[in-house]
């Protein structure tokens, strides 16, 4: 299962300018920055600088990540706990 999300994961492209959506917190924000990192066991990862703009009331007082690591926002979308609105107008589907 983990395989063929990583394989469809590959298909979904991330810009700057990309809003996206947290479905359990009902935040939204931009993503604004995609940087290199090195990690140890992974060798190169990607982090996006997401900047967040709105969020529920009843969830006010939950922190959105400021960093999210690339890999794992693009699981968040194919799984749906995350949607994705392309600045490009593209699906990811």
């Amino acid at each position: 299962m983990m395989d063929e999300l990583r394989e469809e994961a590959e298909y979904v492209i991330l810009s700057v300018g990309d809003m996206i959506y947290d479905t359990r917190t009902r935040s939204r924000g931009f993503l604004q920055k995609r940087e290199r990192r090195i990690d140890i066991i992974q060798d190169d990862i990607y982090i996006w600088t997401v900047v967040w703009f709105a969020q529920a009331k009843e969830f006010q007082y939950f922190n959105n990540p400021s960093f999210i690591e690339e890999d794992g926002l693009k699981i968040s979308i194919l799984l749906g706990t995350v949607i994705l609105h392309s600045i490009n107008g593209d699906k990811n589907e």
